[in-house]
């Protein structure tokens, strides 16, 4: 089941410099990860906002990457760059359908 991930990333004020700099750093693995199809990027420039656009081969591969992701220090590596640190991070998933 293909799955859309919305993610946005919204940094903390002045450090938009290093949340750049991070997920360009992160982001070759993500898109070399098991079931990663593309990984776009794009900016919001007035709120400082990265937004990522996902899409994975289903929800599972998803949370598998999620699982890495967790036990690799990504998530404390964003929390004082990321505006509400990364407890405020929801990325939003959406599962394909043949409507």
């Amino acid at each position: 089941m293909k799955t859309l991930v919305i993610a946005d990333f919204p940094a903390k004020q002045g450090k938009f410099g290093e949340l750049e700099a991070a997920l360009r750093a992160a982001l070759p693995d993500t898109r070399a990860f098991d079931g990663c199809h593309s990984l776009d990027t794009h900016l919001h420039a007035e709120t400082d906002t990265l937004t990522l656009v996902e899409y994975w081969e289903s929800p599972d591969h998803y949370q598998r990457y999620l699982a890495w992701r967790a036990e690799n220090g990504l998530p404390e590596a964003l929390d004082d760059l990321l505006e509400g640190g990364f407890a405020a991070f929801k990325p939003r998933t959406f599962v394909a359908t043949d409507i």
